[in-house]
């Protein structure tokens, strides 16, 4: 989706919980995403904070449901995927029929939804 100034939008998606052995606070998360936004010419629509429950995604479903098709969503890492496979596959239903783009600033990279699962499972081997 293009914003007013006709850049491209990038909706941010943030968690409480560890992840890749990182505990960042949601703020540090923020400034992350909204940094790499102005580098790469996106306007940043701040996230849905995930709560802390255990396996619990509803924000990331949510983040998903709300975006339009070929919309881009950024995150710090793909190690904030859900670790259950199966988890990961309902996720990954619904971003194939919106055909969306993840950029995952840790590992720095842009990952299109046909390339995920096999990002996914590649990460789950390190």
């Amino acid at each position: 989706m293009k914003s007013k100034n006709n850049r491209l939008e990038l909706t941010g998606y943030t968690t409480v919980r560890k992840f890749a052995g990182y505990a960042l606070p949601v703020p540090v998360q923020n400034l992350l995403l909204r940094g790499y936004c102005d580098e790469h010419n996106f306007n940043y629509r701040l996230p849905l904070v995930e709560i802390d429950l255990p396996n619990n995604y509803m924000f990331l479903h949510t983040t998903i449901d709300r975006c339009s098709k070929s919309a881009n969503i950024g995150m710090c890492s793909i190690y904030m995927f859900p670790r259950e496979t199966e988890k990961f596959l309902s996720l990954k239903t619904k971003i194939d029929k919106k055909k969306l783009r993840f950029h995952f600033i840790f590992e720095n990279c842009v990952i299109t939804s046909d390339e995920l699962a096999e990002f996914y499972y590649n990460s789950r081997l390190r």
